[in-house]
């Protein structure tokens, strides 16, 4: 049925159909961009690195850079009569102090998670299994940390938490049906972004399998608003700009979906694989211009055979568009960027652990 107005004043006849069209769009639900990447988008690099070890160091599990400080965890198998945290001076290459007194009573960690800051005088330690967020200072040489503060909230979980530019804490959550919860400073919930989208190819899948499937690294930078998580078993990398609250997801170039088990246990749904699946993305940091991506390609088994977990790093701009490969000449497990001097930190997977330094090439920073 076609309804004809008759309308006397000409503004009102062109109004009509522009306030139709605004309506139409207004009831459109925005929909999450998404880009679709091949290899051959990439400049390809060769970088070459040095290396400096640190006795002190045991088994080192992370790495991040805050100020000109490197930050390194050790592995919760580490006798508990070592450090969980050593600091090391990227000046000259010397060995600070070590932080972190193994325990559960009052500035002890168990195991740490770094918040990175951009603090000159402290640094923040999220410890899930302690259920606090501790403050330890650069400063002193006390193993304690300065202050704790207690957590409540269930829903801030095992998580990295990164620093919004408000003060918030972001987090990626193991299960959940969004990709990102936020936190005030007193770790309580008080947003969550993004809904998980289910795989064409698996519609069977809850959404809570997805968000195990697509689980892996989260990384971000407090100044410019931008955060990504990226997938450790999926080519599937997801920036969220905090500013606009959008989110863009980067796939590819693998667009299969790896075999997986699902397996329901008292701490929730877990997801395994064969060992001889390779992973994807193995480490993430973002800089005011960049996000570098450490991409691995090697298995668990390779990890086991040969100490291989990733020697490329994939580069793009922050609306995810890709820029270069960088090929390395040594495995790491982690990178951090010098923004200053050009730098990339890794932490390095050969017999002797320690921090390989590759220079960018200053024409392309």
């Amino acid at each position: 049925m076609v309804i004809y107005y008759i309308v006397r004043d000409m503004k009102l006849l062109y109004l009509i159909p522009l306030l139709i069209f605004l309506s139409s769009c207004a009831a459109e639900p925005e929909k999450e961009s998404i880009i679709s990447i091949e290899l051959i988008d990439f400049e390809e690099i060769n970088l070459s690195s040095e290396k400096h070890f640190f006795e002190e160091v045991i088994n080192a599990s992370s790495m991040t850079l805050q100020g000109d400080k490197i930050l390194i965890s050790e592995y919760h198998n580490v006798p508990d009569e070592f450090p969980r945290i050593h600091i090391i001076n990227t000046s000259d290459w010397t060995y600070d102090k070590p932080k972190g007194r193994f325990g559960q009573g009052p500035r002890e960690i168990n195991i740490p998670e770094f918040i990175v800051s951009q603090d000159s005088d402290n640094f923040w330690v999220y410890d899930y299994n302690n259920r606090k967020i501790s403050t330890f200072s650069f400063n002193d040489s006390t193993l304690l940390a300065s202050s704790d503060r207690k957590i409540t909230d269930p829903n801030l979980g095992p998580m990295r938490l990164i620093l919004t530019p408000s003060g918030n804490y972001l987090g990626v959550p193991r299960e959940n049906e969004n990709k990102i919860l936020e936190f005030d400073p007193e770790g309580n919930l008080i947003d969550a972004y993004g809904e998980f989208e289910v795989p064409e190819e698996r519609p069977d899948l809850p959404k809570l399998q997805v968000s195990l499937l697509n689980n892996g690294r989260f990384h971000g930078n407090q100044n410019n608003g931008i955060y990504v998580r990226a997938s450790m078993y999926r080519d599937l990398m997801e920036i969220f700009n905090y500013k606009t609250k959008k989110f863009i997801s980067v796939i590819g170039p693998d667009l299969k979906l790896p075999e997986f088990e699902y397996h329901d246990s008292k701490f929730g749904g877990m997801i395994s694989f064969e060992p001889d699946v390779p992973k994807k993305y193995q480490d993430i940091a973002v800089s005011e211009r960049y996000i570098f991506v450490l991409y691995s390609g090697y298995s668990h088994l390779d990890y086991v055979n040969s100490g291989l977990s990733a020697q490329e790093i994939r580069v793009f701009d922050l609306k995810g568009k890709p820029k270069w490969r960088f090929a390395l000449d040594r495995s790491v497990s982690q990178i951090s960027i010098n923004e200053k001097n050009n730098k990339i930190y890794g932490l390095t997977t050969d017999e002797d652990p320690g921090i390989a330094v590759f220079k960018i090439p200053d024409e392309l920073l």
